[in-house]
């Protein structure tokens, strides 16, 4: 299993776009790792996530690989995962924050 965490604040995202956004996840981990995602899904309280010290709109995912990966291919990566985020969730590009970070 490939450990995803999804943070947004509550009510921001739809239950039809979480669940599109877990199946287009866990498509790509499939596809790149030949793994499942086990998506940690945490809503944050309403008013309890500031962007700019305004309520966050924002959907921050985090990702962690099983294998090593070269900076070009994190780079692409990164890149692929950010759309799926922003397409999946309805959110602009500065509403999303990526992260693929490596086993220990």
């Amino acid at each position: 299993m490939i450990p995803v965490m999804c943070i947004v604040q509550k009510g921001q995202i739809s239950k039809y776009r979480e669940l599109k956004l877990k199946f287009e996840i866990c498509d790509f981990t499939q596809r790149l790792f030949s793994e499942d995602a086990d998506i940690d899904w945490i809503e944050v309280p309403t008013g309890s996530g500031f962007t700019a010290a305004q309520p966050s709109t924002s959907l921050i995912t985090s990702l962690q690989s099983c294998r090593s990966l070269d900076q070009s291919e994190r780079t692409l990566l990164l890149k692929e995962l950010h759309n799926i985020c922003m397409n999946g969730a309805g959110r602009s590009c500065n509403e999303v924050t990526v992260a693929i970070r490596q086993a220990h």
